[in-house]
């Protein structure tokens, strides 16, 4: 057999196939003929880096191999029938390799001289961006001989089948069939000592730092976890010009403990030895550190993002055995300034779920769009919202820790037009606005389509006409503000002259008449009519949420109480059953279960009494009192402030509950879409539209169905993004130490949670964590709700709650407003109390202090 003039080692038919690559002549691109590893390898060689000669086994072979021997219809079976890849595993390692392939690797193998080598598997789904599946198949070290070679080889493509690398894959949502398997055979690298190598620091996230555990023998005992190697971190310091830019100084240095030692053994395979102990000498000397530094640095600017390298070093030469991108990298820690934890807290409230495709394109440009328009008027230039966040492949990764907004010269001018605002638009006056009426009508409008009969057209029509809905609510908002926020100040200021600045929030605040509490009190009058009539009790005592209205459709009194209902639903229903203002949730309309779930729990219990604060007019009453204020002039000059600032609350919660109106209409408008998409074939689920980009809705232009290569991209595009958002799951869209700096609970035992104080006082009760709105019913009165994040929609809540412990947010978001509203404590930005805090442990909450304390049984009582 002749070897091809680039160097690959070639099938005799020219239709069969490359069936082995030599690794010189592998790059990036040839992911689904070499795999992740052999890839990466091949682009290394390429460029010059240290890495053992080789040859890869190319998924081509593999896929010969399989139908060669029909295991086609063994993997599919056992994938119904047994998914822990047993069987398939079996079929494997029993069926002859295809003679052509035996033929081929045995060739490359006496080219490379027959001497050890390792075997490595190489899947077309690993060692990517998103997804190292670090270990998930498996690696073979000094193989020695034909037989042996070959034996690893078919080993290799049957740990593509192991319970681990199938569990591993579904975890992340990919397809079990489409994934391939490559094996990575080169030279055997001697290693006085080995290990990993990061880039980046993977716990801090630091780009100047590159972390490196080693220990003797071979790498293996590094990667499997079998010892505590030397961890050492080096930080990049500059020497100035004429010294060179950079050195690389040991800024931490950890010695290992030795437990053990694997080195190859003489006739093949590898040992594993007892070690000396705890280690007297590091295993690496300082020069070795550096020059592998430099190295991983070189191989990052290499691929351009942060590495996890595989090394060995011998003899003092390095061999690079394995390079993939760090995944899960934490983003680097900084105190994040005032504006910055602001934007942080005010993302998480309003995007505490990652936004689909969709909705970054519909939806979220329309919360985005207040943001632009009133910056513009204070002169102030925000990013465009794609500079937001971090987007791969119409996928949001997370918040970008820096302020999205700058000034410009026109913020000189600012004051002047607010002040032109102010004079022209008296807040007082705003409910003879047309703007507001304006919006409502056109909801009721699209809300009166039949849109199962609307054209293809004529729904996008219908998505554009709701999305241009919030611009209304955005004017009217520009319009009626600029007075009650130039009144919040002046009277902030007027406060603290009187000696009064602790009054601030109980006078601006508390006590102000909004949709949201009409609402709130709507619903309870729903609970009190299901106390007081025995018929409704009994059926929200006997049924679950889920089946109440079917059974309170069955009887008279029921059907009455369900048309109070939907009237209720009519008003107050584009409110987010999930507690979230993202459309792919559903809202109160979509899920009227989950309001009969509030209802039942509200409906457990009377109206709890609370000891609340002093209303807001026996607050002004005292502040009166100062002598200052009994000059009529004053006085009364003090009371329009109040007046006017008191109309900032109002018209923030007024114009958010009409901000929601068009909603519901636009989710189903959305869900239609996808709903066609499903019967045409294009979409697996009707909820997968959500995983499309407006855009690419509308390239869809009429022609039905969609033309293949069409439907084709899209699928992919579903498919790739469903993927990337599994990957991402449990990353949080906000890096919680942008809330500010998170200081974990001290010596006390006693001291569950810190966070930022929200709401004043102190009070005891059992914990509740409430995730989403299907759970609002779970609350009982006086738990304790600890929650991600909270916004309007969760309000009828804090009626029962004895205290509130959020992990986002601060003072100023929605939690701690409400809180302050309803007279009881609220701990902010507690990060991770939702998952630290479980369900029935007795805590007392300390809002002053931003404290959540363990209540021992002894010290349970009055506090």
């Amino acid at each position: 057999m002749l070897d091809a003039p680039d160097g690959r080692a070639r099938a005799p038919d020219d239709d069969r196939g490359e069936l082995v690559l030599d690794l010189r002549r592998v790059g990036r691109g040839d992911l689904e003929r070499a795999g992740g590893k052999g890839a990466n390898l091949g682009e290394l060689v390429r460029a010059g880096f240290p890495v053992p000669a080789g040859f890869v086994v190319s998924t081509v072979a593999c896929d010969r191999f399989v139908a060669r021997n029909r295991l086609e219809e063994s993997i599919a079976r056992s994938l119904r029938e047994q998914p822990d890849g047993a069987v398939i595993r079996a079929a494997f390692e029993v069926a002859p390799i295809p003679p052509e392939v035996e033929r081929e690797v045995l060739v490359a193998y006496e080219r490379l001289g027959r001497g050890p080598v390792a075997a490595r598997s190489s899947a077309t789904a690993e060692d990517l961006p998103d997804a190292a599946f670090a270990g998930q198949q498996d690696t073979f070290l000094n193989v020695v001989g034909p037989e042996a070679l070959l034996d690893a080889v078919r080993r290799c493509w049957a740990s593509l089948w192991t319970e681990r690398a199938i569990a591993y894959r579904a975890r992340r949502g990919l397809d079990q069939a489409p994934v391939r398997l490559a094996v990575v055979v080169q030279r055997m690298a001697a290693a006085e000592a080995a290990g990993v190598l990061f880039t980046a620091n993977p716990v801090t996230g630091a780009p100047d730092e590159v972390v490196i555990d080693a220990s003797p023998g071979l790498g293996e005992a590094v990667v499997s976890g079998l010892v505590t190697p030397d961890h050492v971190v080096l930080r990049r310091r500059w020497l100035g010009r004429w010294l060179g830019p950079w050195e690389w100084r040991v800024a931490e240095r950890r010695l290992g403990r030795r437990e053990a030692i694997i080195r190859a053994r003489a006739g093949g395979g590898t040992e594993r030895v007892e070690g000396p102990g705890q280690a007297s000498a590091a295993a690496l000397p300082d020069r070795a550190l550096r020059r592998l530094a430099g190295l991983g640095t070189a191989i990052e600017r290499h691929f351009g993002n942060p590495q996890d390298v595989e090394w060995a070093w011998d003899g003092g030469a390095c061999s690079i055995l394995q390079a993939r991108p760090m995944t899960a990298l934490s983003s680097p820690a900084a105190a994040p300034v005032l504006p910055m934890r602001m934007l942080a807290g005010l993302v998480a409230e309003l995007l505490p779920d990652r936004p689909y495709p969709l909705e970054l394109t519909t939806w979220v440009p329309a919360v985005y769009g207040f943001l632009e328009t009133f910056g513009a008027l204070l002169g102030l230039a925000f990013v465009p919202l794609q500079g937001l966040f971090e987007v791969e492949d119409g996928v949001v990764v997370r918040l970008r820790p820096r302020l999205p907004v700058r000034p410009t010269p026109r913020l000189l001018l600012a004051p002047r037009r607010l002040l032109r605002l102010a004079r022209r638009h008296d807040p007082a006056r705003s409910s003879a606005d047309p703007l507001l009426a304006d919006a409502r009508s056109r909801v009721r409008a699209l809300e009166a389509r039949d849109l199962r009969a609307l054209s293809w057209e004529g729904l996008l029509a219908t998505v554009h006409e709701a999305l241009a809905i919030p611009g209304l609510v955005w004017q009217f908002r520009v319009r009626y503000l600029p007075r009650p926020m130039l009144a919040l100040a002046q009277l902030r200021l007027t406060l603290g002259v009187l000696g009064h600045a602790d009054r601030f929030g109980a006078l601006a605040f508390t006590g102000v008449e909004t949709r949201t509490l009409e609402a709130n009190r709507a619903l309870e009058a729903l609970a009190a009519r299901v106390r007081s009539e025995p018929a409704l009790a009994d059926a929200f005592a006997r049924h679950g949420a889920g089946e109440l209205w079917a059974a309170l459709q069955s009887q008279p009194t029921g059907r009455a109480f369900l048309a109070n209902l939907r009237a209720f639903l009519d008003e107050y229903g584009h409110r987010e059953a999930g507690g979230t203002m993202q459309v792919a949730q559903p809202t109160w309309k979509d899920a009227p279960d989950v309001v009969l779930g509030m209802l039942q729990g509200m409906a457990r219990a009377e109206r709890r009494s609370q000891t609340k604060p002093p209303s807001w007019e026996a607050v002004r009453d005292e502040v009166l009192g100062h002598p200052l204020l009994r000059i009529p002039a004053m006085r009364s000059a003090f009371l329009q402030l109040l007046t006017e600032a008191r109309c900032f609350p109002r018209l923030r919660e007024d114009t958010r509950f009409a901000f929601m109106l068009p909603l519901p209409v636009l989710r189903r408008t959305l869900l239609e879409l996808g709903r066609r998409l499903w019967d045409a074939g294009v979409l697996d689920a009707t909820e997968d539209v959500f995983h499309l980009e407006l855009g690419e809705l509308d390239r869809i232009d009429g022609t039905w169905p969609p033309p293949p290569d069409l439907a084709g991209e899209l699928r992919s595009l579903v498919a790739r993004r469903k993927a990337r958002r599994a990957v991402l799951a449990e990353t949080p869209l906000v890096d919680p130490r942008l809330f500010g700096p998170f200081e974990a609970a001290g010596p006390d035992r006693d001291m569950l949670l810190r966070g930022t104080p929200g709401s004043l006082g102190v009070a005891e009760g059992p914990v509740r964590v409430i995730r989403e709105g299907s759970e609002f019913g779970n609350l009982r009165a006086g738990d304790v709700l600890v929650a991600p994040y909270t916004n309007p929609a969760w309000t009828p809540l804090f009626e029962r709650a004895a205290a509130v412990v959020v992990d986002s947010g601060g003072p100023a978001s929605h939690a701690a407003i409400v809180a302050r509203e309803y007279g009881i404590p609220a701990v902010m930005a507690t990060v991770d109390g939702t998952h630290r805090l479980t369900d029935g442990v007795r805590v007392r909450v300390d809002g002053a202090r931003g404290l959540v304390m363990a209540v021992r049984p002894q010290s349970r009582g009055a506090p």
